[in-house]
């Protein structure tokens, strides 16, 4: 008879622009990941649009101090490994 092994396999959620709980691949803990959120593809052609429109004297940069049209990268609070990033576009 052949021995069969079982893997108990935990799905983690997909990165978002805020916070998840997941368990971390390397360090085999339950954590709510850290965000930093950096400028993006959708943060540039925001700020592009704006100044074609007519946003010169500093207004198209108002994308880089929005989160929710920044990219998003989680990492682990424990062990600082890098979980996922969410990219806008």
């Amino acid at each position: 008879m052949a021995s069969s092994t079982l893997v108990a396999v935990v799905p983690t959620a997909p990165p978002s622009d805020g916070p998840v709980q997941l368990l971390c691949p390397r360090c085999q803990q339950m954590v709510l990941s850290k965000v930093d959120y950096t400028a993006g593809l959708l943060t540039y052609l925001f700020c592009g649009g704006l100044l074609v429109c007519g946003c010169v004297l500093g207004c198209c940069l108002i994308p880089f101090c929005v989160n929710r049209l920044k990219n998003a990268k989680h990492t682990c609070p424990t062990c600082k490994s890098l979980l996922g990033v969410y990219k806008r576009l």
